[in-house]
């Protein structure tokens, strides 16, 4: 196993693990009906019980320096079900009210530090000399990358909170393990795995 940390602003941000050649296997069997390239994967953030990965981390540029969604990907296909149908119900919306209805001055400030730590961890997944290039000569794709949080979004404390996607806010908690909003993902079952009766899926 080969854990590599992925630090910024003076802190530790979060761990993943360099991908063996059965974990991308099962990566490309949970994303097979997906369009999904296995290419820019650098390693799983997050295994369920059974091992199998459940959160990947890519790369924050595509091959032809285009800046992803998310460098956080979920593949677990439970999961995955599992938050289209709540998205479906009109989870996104319920989700963002529920932040705008706790403690305004605390959740805001939570959600600041997430949203910083998140554009830290994609700027430390890039080797400096790659930023130094993209500062000098790509200067809107840097700043995409220093200033989008999750799913493209760009937080302003004084405007309301926007998660845009309940699958990326899940992969970017379990990457974490952390999030602003964890009680109302748990509530919902995401932190939870098929229990083994989706495992087939998973295999190799």
């Amino acid at each position: 196993m080969n854990l590599i940390a992925v630090s910024g602003g003076g802190r530790l941000l979060f761990f993943y693990e360099s991908l063996r050649l059965s974990d991308l296997h099962i990566v490309e069997r949970q994303m097979a009906a997906r369009k999904f390239d296995p290419a820019p994967v650098l390693g799983t953030a997050d295994r369920c019980r059974f091992g199998c990965p459940r959160v990947v981390v890519s790369s924050p540029l595509s091959a032809e320096a285009v800046p992803f969604p998310t460098s956080f990907w979920l593949t677990c296909p439970w999961l995955r079900h599992l938050i289209g149908t709540i998205e479906s119900g009109g989870g996104v919306s319920e989700l963002e009210r529920w932040l705008e209805s706790r403690e305004k001055i605390r959740v805001r400030s939570e959600w600041l530090l997430f949203d910083t730590d998140y554009r830290l961890a994609r700027m430390s997944l890039l080797p400096p000399s790659r930023l130094d290039y993209l500062r000098c000569f790509k200067p809107k794709i840097f700043d995409r990358l220093f200033r989008d949080g999750i799913g493209g979004t760009r937080y302003q404390p004084e405007s309301p909170i926007r998660v845009k996607c309940i699958h990326l806010q899940t992969a970017s908690w379990l990457a974490f393990r952390r999030h602003p909003a964890e009680e109302w993902l748990r509530s919902r079952g995401a932190g939870q795995d098929c229990g083994g009766a989706m495992r087939e899926l998973c295999s190799v």
